[in-house]
């Protein structure tokens, strides 16, 4: 028998209909579950700060506030509390969600899909970061690439001016590699190279790099692209 034909002989099937054998994946499930759970608990604490916090400090600082306390619980214990607590907290929160240790949220209105992957100390502000994404550690998906706008005529501080916000959006499967920095949409399935500036919309399935973002290879998508609006 050809070691092909041994690997499809012994390959789990999978589907709705199929269950887990004890000892199984079915074992881990029951480890999440166990997890999530112990995660609420402990998250607890967090829940009632923030909900008191926002009626003296308001909602968005309270919620950056409790986001940095519980970005330093490490371990996989740290993981299901931040899942608990941004779950109860943000805009949606998918199944599965990795929060890597020290990254932290600045904006409740956040939205996260499922299986998505958070690094380390990454710093993500008001973003819909869909299904299967990957962020690598230090990546920082900004609100918007106009926060502050011009300086003010009479020579105010730029602080003084309205901040403006805009939720960046990136698409199902996409990539973003360690240190690189978000201003602008990114399309499904495309990957930001490490250190990238992204300030203009990446094109699904592009790959980019430098700084600003532009088309990588010849693997990349037509260069025009770049700069479409994200699928």
């Amino acid at each position: 028998m050809s070691r092909q034909s041994t690997l499809t002989r012994i390959r789990k099937p999978t589907g709705p209909g199929v269950q887990d054998a004890p000892g199984g994946s079915g074992g881990r499930g029951i480890g999440k579950t166990i997890g999530r759970t112990v995660g609420l608990v402990l998250a607890l604490p967090g829940l009632v700060g923030y909900v008191l916090g926002s009626r003296v400090l308001g909602k968005d600082r309270a919620f950056t506030l409790t986001s940095e306390r519980l970005a330093v619980r490490g371990g996989l214990l740290g993981v299901y509390v931040r899942q608990a607590f941004y779950r109860y907290t943000t805009g949606g929160v998918g199944r599965d969600v990795c929060f890597g240790f020290m990254s932290v949220f600045s904006k409740p209105a956040v939205r996260i899909g499922q299986r998505v992957y958070i690094g380390r100390f990454c710093s993500i502000g008001w973003a819909e970061i869909q299904d299967d994404v990957m962020l690598a550690d230090g990546v920082q998906i900004l609100s918007g690439r106009h926060q502050h706008g011009a300086l003010p005529e009479d020579g105010r501080p730029l602080r003084d001016n309205e901040q403006v916000y805009r939720r960046v959006t990136i698409g199902r499967g996409a990539w973003i590699g360690a240190g690189a920095v978000v201003m602008a949409d990114v399309g499904r399935g495309a990957v930001v190279a490490a250190g990238a500036v992204v300030v203009r919309p990446v094109a699904a399935g592009a790959r980019v790099g430098g700084v600003p973002a532009k088309a990588l290879g010849p693997d990349s998508v037509n260069p025009s692209r770049l700069g479409s609006i994200a699928a």
